[in-house]
Order: C-alpha cells, then structure tokens, then sequence
C-alpha cells in the first residue's frame, strides 16, 4: 500500500493519484498477511485488524508486496452490486455484498472511501454517494463494523450475535485555503460516523485518529514537499524553508538573502528573523 504524503490516505500500491484529494506524492507501507484470515494488515500490527489473531511477523524477512491489479490477469472488476464469497476465521463461507464500483473512465476498482480514482485520478466520489450499506451491531457497544469483521472494532466483543442495520454513505467538503477536501460518512438515525480509508472502522466526527487502526483523520491543508530535501512547505512557497530549493525554477541565488550568524541559515531579504534558529537578524 501507498499513503498519501499531501492528506495521509492509504492507496493500493499501483495507484498514481490519491484516492481522497488526487495528489500523485507517495510513500510505501508495509504490509503482512494473516495467517487466520487472509486479511492485509500492516507490517506495524500485531494482531489481525479482520479477526483479532497475533500476527507472526518476522522483520528479517524482505517486504514482498501483494501483485497488483495491474500485474494480475484474474482479477475481474465486480458490478456495484455484486456479491462477494467470504470465508470467515472458521472456514465457513458467507456471502457479503461487494462495496466497490467500477470507475467511469478507467474501470478501476473504486472503494466506498473513494473521491477520486486512484489509477486515472477521475472524481469518483458521487458513485457511492447516498448508497445504502449494512453494518453489524456490537450487541455489547451498539456501534457498527463491517459484515466481515467477527470482532468489534471499539470494544473487541464478538460479533457472533450481532444484529445488522442499514446506513448511508454521504460526503461532507471542508475548504482548506484554495482547496476543497471531501470526506466519506456513513449515516444512520445516531448521526454520521467518518469511515476510516485504512480499515474501514467508523469513527466518531471529532475523531483526529482512527479509533482501530491510529490512521489520522483530520485532514491538513496541502503542503508542498521539497523534492532536493524532503522538508514541508507550505503550498504557495517559492523556495523551500530548508534548503532553498525553488519550486518555480528560479536559481536560488537570484535572490536576495542574509545569512543567520548564529546558525548559517540563508533567509530571505525581508525576513526579519531567522527561519531556522529564531534569532533577530543583525545589521
């Protein structure tokens, strides 16, 4: 899997645009699978985040990802309404309906979490929208978790005797500068629950990490990564704050600096303290 460098969505790792905001910066995650169940875990984990069993990791082993759709010839894209064979921590099959679409323009497998496609980046997320799912019902919580999940995810009770319900998937945007973030919701007659993008878990609104997994839910103003350094910066930046690379091709040295005594930062001309150690320029 890929997450996201400008919001932090997970990605499946042949993805070239975020599914959440579009952007095409990445980095890799690792993963393992489990033994029990056959759920995708990260490699961080260590216990199943599907069915609850320890994870045998063995760090001196090289990571191997899963093959992609891209490099799998059997994979066949399921209609939206389409069911799905699951086979559950005691071997027995049940039949679940699939969540995902097709993507309009490329046929890409599209989840419920989708804004955008991850493989043409297309804007996706009005395929899922107001789509009616079932959830299962902790019996010891009363919150919902997916129909493949055999543990609740808030409380870890067994879900054996859950009842299911019925929610809708809607979206909220938020406007963060000069752009507009959308973020998918499952809603039921208790309000809405924010779907974690990792593993699915529905958190409360006011949630800034995923209550399951720790993924970040809140969603930060875009930045700008300096591809010399790697530092943040913020999105309309020229240079970078740290090495000064330019993101608009302009030599560095075109423009004016003074140099920080205390430290050797190179600042621009019109700051009045320096970026890197605070301290006051000296005339």
């Amino acid at each position: 899997m890929k997450v996201c460098k400008n919001c932090g969505e997970i990605n499946t790792g042949d993805s070239t645009y975020c599914c959440n905001c579009g952007y095409t910066n990445f980095i890799y995650q690792q993963e393992t699978v489990c033994q029990n169940c056959g759920e995708v875990n990260d490699k961080s984990y260590t216990h199943c985040i599907n069915c609850g069993a320890t994870l045998a990791v063995d760090v001196s082993e090289d990571y191997n990802p899963a093959p992609s759709i891209a490099e799998t010839d059997d994979i066949v894209l399921e209609p939206v309404d389409a069911v799905n064979e699951i086979s559950n921590s005691y071997g027995n099959v049940v039949m679940t309906p699939s969540e995902t679409a097709k993507c309009p323009s490329c046929g890409a497998v599209i989840p419920l979490t989708a804004i955008f496609c991850n493989k043409c980046g297309a804007s996706v997320a009005d395929l899922h929208d107001h789509r009616v799912v079932q959830r299962k019902v902790c019996p010891h919580c009363g919150r919902p978790n997916s129909l493949e999940s055999h543990y609740c995810s808030y409380c870890y009770c067994s879900l054996a005797d859950s009842e299911t319900e019925e929610m809708q998937v809607v979206h909220e945007s938020q406007h963060l500068g000069e752009v507009t973030v959308r973020q998918a919701f499952l809603e039921n007659f208790d309000g809405k629950k924010l779907i974690c993008p990792n593993c699915g878990t529905l958190n409360n609104r006011e949630e800034p990490f995923c209550v399951n997994c720790g993924l970040k839910l809140e969603v930060d103003e875009p930045k700008s990564y300096c591809p010399n350094c790697g530092a943040e910066n913020a999105i309309d930046s020229t240079f970078c704050t740290k090495c000064r690379w330019s993101f608009n091709h302009t030599a560095p040295d075109s423009v004016e600096q003074w140099v920080c005594k205390e430290c050797g930062f190179a600042n621009d001309k019109d700051d009045k303290f320096c970026s890197k150690c605070g301290k006051k320029r000296k005339k």
